[in-house]
């Protein structure tokens, strides 16, 4: 499960997660924090690999059909999109599993939010992944 009491915690185990499934593609991959990117954006955690840089989005919404913000709250920016690859979004389902799909930045500039959906139509397959429920 993607579980913390803050964001940042959840983020942080979204983290993990991206680094152990891409690990076990055979990719390397590591966790960076506190990166400044070239529009000036402070990452409080990211993760690092020769794919590229993940941005990671780890919402609370366990809703089937429900939205993710892809965008700043304040002006819809997206600076914090600058230099990623790509964008690891995770979210638990309401039966207890955690599912982490993977999309290209390109797929996301533009876009406010994005449906659970969407991201699905956009996610590269091979870097989705899906945890079981919680015994």
């Amino acid at each position: 499960m993607i579980e913390g009491k803050t964001k940042l915690e959840r983020k942080r185990r979204l983290a993990q997660i991206v680094v152990e499934h891409l690990t076990s593609l055979g990719h390397t991959a590591s966790i960076v924090e506190g990166r400044v990117n070239s529009r000036g954006h402070r990452d409080h955690i990211l993760v690092d690999s020769p794919l590229g840089l993940f941005h990671l989005t780890a919402s609370s919404n366990t809703d089937p059909a429900g939205s993710i913000l892809s965008s700043d709250v304040e002006d819809a920016g997206q600076a914090f999109l600058a230099d990623k690859s790509f964008v690891a979004y995770g979210w638990n389902t309401q039966d207890g599993r955690a599912i982490v799909m993977v999309v290209p930045v390109a797929a996301v500039l533009g876009n406010k939010s994005m449906t659970k959906d969407q991201i699905r139509s956009a996610s590269i397959r091979e870097y989705t992944t899906v945890l079981g429920p919680q015994a």
